[in-house]
């Protein structure tokens, strides 16, 4: 049998840890078993094998010294799967053998220490595979079995822990005290195997419902993104014929029908913000979207087209936006994604501040990042919401009372395209004196994330 391939881990790195934590526990133990053989010698008038005793301390101080040169020193913890655990498997026993001539000759069955069996088998029940793991217990229970058989026959002697005892009453319990151990040994190592088993069945069927649940998320992505691609185009549309009718290249229109285009005109544009919003999130949730190209990018560049898109906003609220921006400032990201940032940034901010108020864009560099501030003078942010305005659908009960209209998905994108470019966010806020939004990006562009350098 191949005990190297008998471990039960998905993980190696766990067994690296496991053997790492052996090494440490044993130079414990041998340091244990020395100071308690020290003190049984000077205290106390048993009569037991105490060279023997010494000498399998020694013999498991250097074993564990031969095990950590192998593993750190000539290894560097470096070990291929199977070598890591054939090598796990050789301490296992190399523990079993030593564990169990150090209980012989300190009373046998007698030693109320016998039951670190039951630890030991626990934990192999655990580590391996149920096949090597009943090996393991099976094979300890078949050298329990013959050494009561031998000291019951009087083949070996018995190293008595306690002199006083009656030798006979012993001889008579052994088979009773043997069979007890044994039973102990099998049933945790059955039970350990028993629980393993439940465990891993329930995480199997963990795994098939998270896969299920990611079917099912990309289907709805899928179906998101199709649906709102079909209705942005239309709802363009009826938005030009708006504006058509409103600089009268169909004719000319009272009044009140220019009244009537201009509250229509504002329902699709909500529409169409809220389709993009949508678009948007899906794009942003989706699995296997592809990855996006990283390029120098010029911030003020940036900052000017995005006060383009929002012009009209910023217009019809007599609002004025302040930039402040090195001339030569830049950083390596993906333009799609700054657009998105900084879109969300600008409209957050004019959505909910009040009527000539101003807004103000902020942009520097320091210590290798880029930091983007949009400050307003609007609504606020109650403390209590702060911690949740992030998260996806989620609108404050101030901006719902102020813009009916939202998809509460804005601020959630806003946090992944930041993500994605290797970013981080952070907000504050005061109520009815306005909010804070400020990004750090990294300045040579994401080490890790969505895109690609």
């Amino acid at each position: 049998m191949d005990l190297g391939r008998g471990l039960d881990v998905a993980d190696y790195s766990t067994v690296n840890r496991v053997v790492r934590w052996f090494i440490n526990l044993r130079w414990i133990a041998a340091g244990g078993v020395l100071a308690a053989l020290g003190v049984a010698v000077a205290f106390t008038r048993l009569e037991l094998p105490f060279p023997v005793l010494f000498l399998l301390s020694v013999i498991l101080a250097c074993v564990n010294a031969t095990y950590w040169l192998f593993f750190h020193v000539l290894r560097r913890e470096q070990l291929a799967q199977g070598e890591l655990a054939a090598f796990l498997s050789v301490q296992v026993v190399g523990d079993y053998l030593l564990l169990f001539f150090l209980i012989y000759f300190t009373g046998f069955l007698e030693n109320p220490l016998v039951f670190f069996f039951v630890f030991h088998t626990l934990l192999t029940a655990y580590l391996f595979r149920t096949g090597t793991a009943l090996v393991f217990a099976g094979g300890l229970v078949a050298v329990f079995a013959a050494t009561v058989g031998a000291e019951y026959a009087g083949l070996i002697p018995h190293h008595a822990l306690f002199p006083s005892a009656d030798p006979a009453a012993y001889v008579l319990q052994l088979p009773l005290r043997g069979a007890g151990l044994a039973g102990t040994i099998a049933i945790s190592a059955y039970l350990m195997t028993s629980i393993k088993r439940r465990i891993a069945e329930k995480g199997r069927r963990v795994e098939i419902e998270l896969d299920r649940y990611k079917t099912l998320d990309r289907v709805k992505s899928n179906f998101l993104l199709q649906v709102t691609h079909e209705l942005r185009g239309p709802l363009a549309a009826i938005n030009g014929y708006h504006e058509m009718i409103a600089r009268g290249i169909t004719g000319e229109s009272t009044p009140r029908t220019l009244e009537t285009i201009g509250k229509a005109s504002r329902r699709t544009d909500n529409l169409l913000t809220m389709i993009d919003e949508m678009i948007d999130f899906a794009y942003m949730t989706a699995d296997l979207r592809p990855k996006l190209e990283a390029a120098p990018l010029a911030v003020a560049e940036l900052i000017g087209e995005t006060l383009d898109s929002c012009s009209a906003l910023a217009d019809t609220k007599r609002m004025r936006v302040q930039t402040h921006c090195p001339p030569g400032l830049e950083l390596r990201a993906n333009r799609d994604l700054m657009r998105v940032i900084l879109a969300n940034l600008l409209t957050n901010a004019l959505k909910y501040s009040p009527e000539g108020s101003t807004v103000t864009i902020t942009a520097g560099a320091d210590g290798g990042e880029v930091c983007l501030m949009v400050k307003d003078e609007g609504i606020g942010i109650p403390p209590e919401e702060l911690d949740r305005i992030f998260e996806e659908f989620y609108r404050t009960r101030r901006a719902r009372e102020l813009e009916r209209d939202g998809t509460g998905l804005g601020l959630s994108i806003l946090k992944m395209a930041v993500e994605d470019l290797g970013g981080r966010i952070a907000v504050t806020s005061e109520v009815d004196k306005g909010s804070s939004f400020f990004v750090y990006l990294p300045q040579d562009g994401p080490r890790t994330g969505g895109t690609t350098p």
